[in-house]
């Protein structure tokens, strides 16, 4: 017996010394990038102190969503110019969604009607970070197809940039292999800051149905060790593209700041985002503005008081500590989806100053109600949340004026159109809803109209948000 353990770790210890002589390849699709030996001091394994800014809190649990298992994984959401919600789901399909105002016969006004079906279809592809540019047009950061823009009116699809331009200096030609996310300057022409993750591709999903599968190919990119992330700028007037940064850890959200002196680019796998700057004596550095965050940071967007949103998709662990090993490393990398570790789930939303200075973490501690927070975009003094995983399109925290936390879902017709209202509701309105919602069917009855096809309602107490954490009151 004693013999065969010793014989079983010679052996062990064998492959691991060769493994680390030898580049392992990944599997598909990744096959054409190897599995390489990394510097464990390049990854901060350093956990910040759950204290002060960071001290853990239920604040997100107050939170409700929107378009629950109607919108499947939106990155994230858009305002468009004519105030209406824009959303895109892991398949490539375009939703949009109106203010409830604006339907006729809305039982409750306040909140927001999702047309269906879907307004149009990107094409294959995982579509991630999109914004409006000022001339309405949707820019999109599509995973395979590169920059895209759905053009205003006509609906046009167009390929903005899928490489780095010729004459670039760093990377003359190369393709964007994971297009991420953006920010539209409001000068400059419009220049478009844009993210590559990393070199290594998106595939489709092998067990989870026909869409291109973000999350399998981080961690693909995760297992190399390499850090191959970018973040770009695309000039619309030259059709030229750039890039300002390389070497990133998985390259992620991208927002420009207030004065536009410099824009940041969130490196998810050390937990940091950096900052590049555009202005000033530094112009054409690039810095570390905040590290040793209390959790994976995914999207960073600008707060209206001239602030970031930082969002956190999955709380601190032991992650960073598979980079050390190559072994472990080559193990994962080959393990059946479902003999690996799942992810933690929980909600996490940090608010940063310009300088890097933390001021407030926003949690949901085990993702019962917001999970896998991948962007945040703050819109008439709400924040909406896209998330990465989960089958909701969007999230929203409201301020202390808007008393209602949870939403359920109302699905009604419209003239033949199907749509999906919101409803915002407290505890105490519940039975007064629910009777507005029984004369609303009535009458839609004797008119021949449609009807109400579902509710379903979880209410939480209504208490103010600022009542159960002061601190937000920076919303």
């Amino acid at each position: 017996m004693w013999t065969f353990l010793a014989a079983l770790i010679a052996l062990i210890s064998s492959g691991a010394v060769w493994l680390n002589k030898v580049d392992v390849p990944l599997p598909p699709p990744g096959q054409y990038h190897t599995i390489r030996n990394i510097d464990p001091a390049s990854v901060d394994l350093t956990w910040p102190a759950m204290e002060g800014p960071y001290a853990p809190n239920e604040v997100l649990r107050k939170a409700h969503r929107l378009f629950d298992n109607v919108i499947q994984s939106s990155e994230t959401v858009a305002v468009s110019p004519g105030g209406n919600l824009t959303l895109l789901d892991k398949y490539g399909y375009v939703y949009e969604a109106e203010p409830a105002s604006k339907v006729p016969n809305a039982v409750f006004p306040n909140e927001w009607a999702l047309d269906l079906p879907a307004l149009d279809y990107l094409g294959p592809g995982r579509p991630l970070g999109f914004h409006y540019d000022a001339q309405g047009n949707l820019i999109v950061c599509d995973s395979l197809k590169g920059l895209i823009m759905r053009e205003a009116g006509t609906g046009r699809l167009v390929v903005l940039t899928s490489r780095v331009s010729p004459d670039d200096p760093t990377a003359p030609g190369s393709p964007l292999a994971y297009t991420n996310d953006l920010d539209i300057a409001r000068g400059e022409g419009g220049a478009i800051y844009f993210s590559d993750s990393q070199a290594v591709p998106v595939g489709l999903s092998p067990d989870q149905g026909p869409f291109y599968d973000t999350f399998r190919g981080f961690m693909q990119g995760l297992y190399t060790g390499v850090p191959s992330g970018r973040l770009l700028r695309y000039d619309p007037a030259s059709r030229r593209t750039e890039v300002l940064a390389s070497g990133i850890f998985f390259a992620n959200g991208v927002a420009l700041s207030a004065d536009e002196s410099f824009v940041t680019v969130v490196e998810t796998t050390r937990r940091r985002v950096l900052r590049h700057w555009l202005k000033g004596p530094k112009a054409g550095t690039t810095d570390v503005l905040i590290e040793r965050l209390p959790g994976f940071p995914d999207g960073i967007s600008l707060a209206s008081d001239g602030n970031f949103w930082v969002a956190l998709v999955v709380p601190m662990n032991k992650l960073p500590v598979v980079l050390q090993y190559k072994l472990v490393r080559v193990i994962l990398a080959y393990l059946p989806p479902w003999a690996r570790p799942p992810l933690p789930k929980w909600g996490g939303v940090l608010k940063i100053s310009p300088t890097g200075e933390p001021l407030q973490l926003l949690m949901d501690p085990d993702g019962s109600k917001i999970a896998y927070v991948s962007s945040i975009v703050e819109h008439g003094g709400r924040l909406y949340f896209g998330n990465v995983k989960e089958n909701y399109g969007d999230a929203l925290l409201p301020t202390c004026a808007s008393p209602g936390h949870q939403l359920p879902l109302l699905h009604k017709l419209y003239g033949g159109v199907r749509r999906v209202v919101g409803l915002d509701l407290s505890r105490g309105m519940v039975d007064l809803a629910l009777r507005e919602i029984e004369a609303y069917e009535r009458e839609q009855r004797l008119q021949g109209g449609g009807s109400v096809a579902g509710l379903e309602a979880v209410v939480t107490d209504a208490s103010c948000l600022n009542a159960l954490a002061p601190a937000a009151a920076v919303f």
